[in-house]
């Protein structure tokens, strides 16, 4: 794969955004007004979500099917191992920890399996982060599979193909890094990138559940952001997020102080609401993007839920949670990371220090008596 010159990331976003804000409020409207499946409503839209938005597909059309396909397929695996599972308190927090460890095995950190990582991460953290009965493991299969499977047409027909060139003079791109097979993975990086992975996720269903907040899910997406940044620029993203989310919700609340409890309208400027935080997040930045996610998320819960007003409030604590709790993790991590650094320099330093004795100590020897004078100084014995 080549790498995209900036006029064609935005076109790429575009369409991007043009998908999402055609299927994801007609599905939306399918689940809830024409099948009135609340549960299924909800993982149809953010299934959408995680098809057409969270994942930079392949631009080869056979590539990409094959993409989406797994992220179905695979997703549906998670979603009802983490919907029988939500039951249990423990079970929630051992399995999301098995899901982010599982996340960054090595055949889904390199090739094409690699763009779908996070999407399949959130189909089991969603399903997982509030408690539900085992008969709703029905509904937020379907909602899934019928967003994987509207996926495929969306991806084939909305999409913008490029011309080879120009382009690829910019270089690879990291994706395309990590999609090398010959590329050497650190066997401590991959352990310390699973295991903050795993601590980060079991880490915010544990704090979810122990302070009982009614969604739970938005913990879970305020740790994707900061995870999935290195460990240098996590508090930066962090921070990021909350200015975005706090901007999302005064804007939110001035939509809802306008609109008020008619209900249609915010059926009106839901296409253009997710259109715009999906553009936002491709072509304007990171905080933008939150902001205009954090618009989306409060129009949707005022069809939703109706009489809660103080949804965007809520937001800003899970989110601030879920951020909190990544940031830790990766702070925890780093601290390891210097200490195994500094212990390692510690080894180099002592090593060099004996070779350095024992080859004075060999240079009061006679010749015949130092047989070993090579393996300490590198030199051939004289």
């Amino acid at each position: 794969m080549r790498a995209l010159s900036a006029r064609q990331r935005r076109l790429a976003g575009l369409a991007q955004s043009v998908r999402a804000a055609f299927v994801i409020p007609s599905l939306f409207a399918l689940a809830l007004l024409g099948l009135k499946q609340p549960q299924l409503a909800g993982f149809a839209v953010f299934g959408t979500f995680a098809h057409l938005v969270m994942v930079d597909y392949d631009t080869a059309g056979k590539a990409r099917s094959v993409q989406c396909a797994l992220l179905t397929l695979l997703g549906v695996i998670m979603v009802a191992i983490g919907a029988l599972a939500s039951a249990s308190v423990w079970l929630a927090v051992v399995g999301a920890f098995g899901a982010g460890l599982l996340t960054e095995l090595v055949p889904l950190v390199g090739g094409r399996l690699a763009a779908i990582r996070t999407a399949l991460l959130l189909s089991f953290m969603l399903a997982v982060a509030v408690p539900a009965p085992a008969r709703f493991v029905f509904p937020y299969l379907a909602g899934w599979l019928l967003a994987g499977i509207v996926a495929q047409p969306a991806l084939l027909l909305i999409w913008i193909p490029f011309q080879a060139g120009g382009a690829a003079a910019l270089g690879p791109t990291p994706r395309e890094n990590m999609a090398n097979p010959n590329a050497p993975v650190g066997r401590d990086t991959w352990i310390g990138n699973a295991i903050s992975s795993g601590m980060a996720t079991g880490l915010a269903v544990l704090v979810a559940r122990f302070l009982k907040l009614d969604h739970a899910f938005w913990v879970v997406l305020g740790v994707l952001p900061p995870l999935s940044a290195s460990v240098r620029s996590a508090a930066h993203k962090f921070w990021q997020q909350q200015v975005g989310t706090l901007i999302g919700c005064l804007v939110g609340a001035f939509v809802v102080a306008g609109i008020g409890a008619h209900q249609a309208w915010y059926w009106v400027i839901l296409p253009f609401v997710v259109f715009g935080s999906t553009y936002a997040a491709s072509a304007v930045g990171f905080i933008a993007g939150q902001a205009a996610f954090t618009v989306f998320v409060v129009v949707l819960f005022c069809i939703l839920s109706p009489h809660q007003p103080e949804i965007g409030i809520l937001r800003i604590e899970d989110i601030f949670i879920g951020g909190a709790v990544s940031l830790l993790v990766g702070s925890l991590r780093q601290l390891g990371k210097m200490a195994c650094q500094a212990e390692s320099r510690s080894r180099r330093t002592q090593s060099r220090a004996f070779v350095a004795s024992a080859s004075d100590l060999a240079a009061l020897l006679p010749p015949h008596a130092r047989p070993f004078d090579s393996d300490l100084t590198g030199k051939p014995p004289v």
